[in-house]
């Protein structure tokens, strides 16, 4: 009987859990490298894991909203958004690529804001919210790209040529750069999420939110909180794909919302919320990264 009762504890875990999943994954692994040819050769786990490094970074953002109790089906426009953003000031304004980047990632943190300002101010169910704001967001994305693609040509903007090169497709010792970014920010937002008063109220907020207001804690701030982190890893998925294609796309990160909710529900975040993690967000982009390969047709970011 105390037997049972143990089991079922570990069985609850949050680390049993993540092993569960990373079991999974590892077997995909396995089951790929022995069906698919080449599916090993470095070049092609390099293709996959800059492939990932987007559904990774958004699905982290999409975890905290989760978990909150809310959606947010407007990510996909905001990559795009912040992307055509980044790629119009480095083109038309010649400013250094780090500060294109921020404004991008501004993009989003002000995105992030609206759809938090529509959930808990205007009530409007987040699905609905976020829902409008996409359209409104990817209506922007035609406007101020005029409708075509936003080129950095190294012939006008060498710096930041370069610079995107290196972002988008560099490597370290033969490992992707954009992979090294979506691990460092694993760990940075795991520890946001479990060692932070931030990350406490999001799961008090998604578990029992009138329990969470009874407490004392500012739910109305702590979901728009989750709304902009949302928002501002969208756009940094943006920013990696500008990076990497050298241009902004008008319809660059669509559907991407849906990829990294289901990245963050495959790795154990609920739909319900109060539940979830960054580690099982990422578990769960790697699994899409793999599933991806073996579709029919696999999606490319040059075709986003």
């Amino acid at each position: 009987m105390n037997t049972h009762i143990n089991l079922d504890k570990i069985k609850g875990t949050p680390i049993f859990k993540a092993l569960s999943r990373l079991s999974v994954l590892l077997i995909l692994f396995i089951i790929l490298a022995f069906t698919t040819h080449n599916f090993i050769k470095a070049s092609n786990l390099s293709t996959i894991l800059l492939q990932v490094a987007v559904y990774a970074v958004i699905a982290y953002g999409v975890t905290f909203v989760l978990i909150v109790g809310a959606t947010d089906l407007s990510a996909g426009s905001v990559v795009g958004l912040a992307g055509i953003v980044t790629a119009l000031l480095l083109r038309d304004y010649n400013v250094s690529p780090i500060v294109a980047i921020l404004a991008g990632l501004a993009t989003g943190l002000l995105c992030g804001f609206i759809n938090g300002i529509c959930v808990t101010y205007l009530k409007i169910m987040p699905f609905i919210a976020t829902l409008g704001t996409s359209w409104i967001f990817r209506g922007f994305c035609q406007l101020i790209g005029d409708g075509q693609p936003v080129t950095i040509r190294s012939s006008t903007n060498p710096e930041a040529a370069e610079f995107l090169k290196t972002l988008g497709s560099g490597r370290i010792g033969g490992f992707p750069i954009a992979a090294i970014v979506f691990l460092v920010l694993a760990v940075v937002l795991s520890i946001l999420l479990t060692k932070t008063v931030l990350g406490r109220n999001v799961f008090a907020t998604g578990s029992n939110e009138e329990a969470a207001r009874l407490s004392g804690i500012n739910v109305r701030r702590t979901t728009i909180c989750a709304f902009m982190l949302c928002d501002v890893m969208a756009a940094l998925g943006g920013v990696l794909i500008t990076a990497r294609l050298s241009s902004g796309q008008i319809a660059a990160g669509t559907g991407y919302e849906l990829e990294g909710i289901a990245a963050a529900v495959i790795g154990g975040v609920s739909l319900m919320g109060g539940e979830g993690s960054i580690a099982g967000a990422l578990i769960g982009a790697l699994i899409m990264g793999c599933l991806l390969y073996t579709s029919p047709s696999p999606r490319d970011l040059s075709t986003s």
